[in-house]
């Protein structure tokens, strides 16, 4: 199945795009901060609303959807709108591709982390104590729905931090991409910018689904950033940890490609207008974050599969060493 991808300037073209559902039944999930958004108000199908955060991301709240279907009366006839964050969309669209052995769902992300990645190519899950989304599945939606008035309420932080995802995609494939954000006046970029990173996206997926290819580059900065994660105990957003995470990779690209000090500095300074950080002060013991690392799908017993970047948007995947992503790391 293709997944349908629609864009939407203003709120009220979203609200009659979610009555149009030809479906026996529909249920919207939606995140709890998007109450002032009143769906009630403007749609006929079922609302349930919830709270959810990545520190809550795991099997508990997976349940807890399930039940929400479960007694919402959903079947195989029906269809799910998800509107919410990232944490929301993985966790949801895991609970519907598994609920009776798969509905159909649309995804409607209200982030600008949501819009450029976390709705689109499939991946859905959660976490656990091993790590991150370590318990997932590959399933597509029906449609990806992109509302750009919904980034008009979002915090200054929320959005930068979907930002990084952005810089991601054009430090790995798009170098005027790269260069228009770093240039831009403003951290708030145009809808025309946030489409060429969702585009970006959207084209290396399509390529490769199941990631046995292409689609690995997409992990630039997440070997590190979800290792950061896990050690913060997902106290740092994800877009905060990934931030840093590039940062580290390109240091073990300029040590491993050398990869050139210009463009490592160029991030450094993006970084910073964003007011974000860069360096992160590790607080777990190195054998523990070993062990995480090892638990990562890319990883072997002593070394990990990563993406370094030998210049601007010209991504290569190593293997190196557990040890050599350590010698660049920082510890309290």
């Amino acid at each position: 199945m293709n997944t349908e991808l629609i864009y939407f300037n203003k709120s009220e073209e979203l609200y009659i795009n979610l009555n149009a559902s030809e479906y026996n039944s529909t249920l919207i999930l939606i995140d709890s901060n998007l109450s002032y958004l009143e769906i009630e108000n403007y749609v006929n199908h079922k609302v349930a609303y919830l709270s959810v955060t990545e520190g809550e991301k795991n099997l508990k709240l997976v349940e807890n959807i399930w039940n929400i279907l479960f007694e919402n009366g959903l079947d195989r006839s029906s269809k799910v709108l998800i509107i919410g964050g990232g944490v929301l969309l993985d966790t949801a669209a895991f609970a519907c591709s598994t609920f009776k052995r798969g509905i159909t769902y649309s995804l409607i992300p209200s982030t600008l982390l949501g819009m450029v990645d976390a709705a689109h190519g499939g991946k859905n899950g959660f976490n656990n104590e091993f790590g991150k989304n370590q318990i997932g599945t590959i399933s597509l939606p029906q449609e990806v729905i992109i509302c750009f008035q919904l980034l008009d309420t979002l915090p200054e932080k929320i959005y930068k931090e979907g930002l990084i995802e952005l810089i991601k995609h054009g430090l790995i494939a798009d170098d005027k991409l790269f260069t228009d954000i770093f240039q831009a006046q403003t951290y708030k970029l145009s809808n025309e910018l946030i489409k060429k990173g969702i585009k970006i996206k959207v084209e290396i997926v399509n390529k490769d689904l199941y990631e046995s290819g292409v689609r690995k580059l997409l992990n630039f900065g997440h070997t590190i950033g979800h290792l950061i994660e896990f050690d913060s105990n997902y106290t740092l957003s994800h877009g905060e940890a990934i931030a840093a995470g590039i940062y580290y990779e390109l240091i073990l690209s300029n040590k491993i490609l050398n990869l050139e000090n210009s463009l490592l500095n160029q991030y450094v300074e993006l970084i910073n207008k964003l007011n974000l950080d860069t360096k992160y002060k590790f607080k777990n013991k190195k054998e523990k974050l070993i062990t995480a690392l090892q638990n990562d799908k890319k990883a072997r017993s002593s070394s990990v599969d990563i993406v370094l970047l030998s210049k601007l948007s010209a991504p290569i995947i190593k293997e190196i060493s557990l040890d050599m992503i350590f010698e660049v790391l920082d510890f309290e």
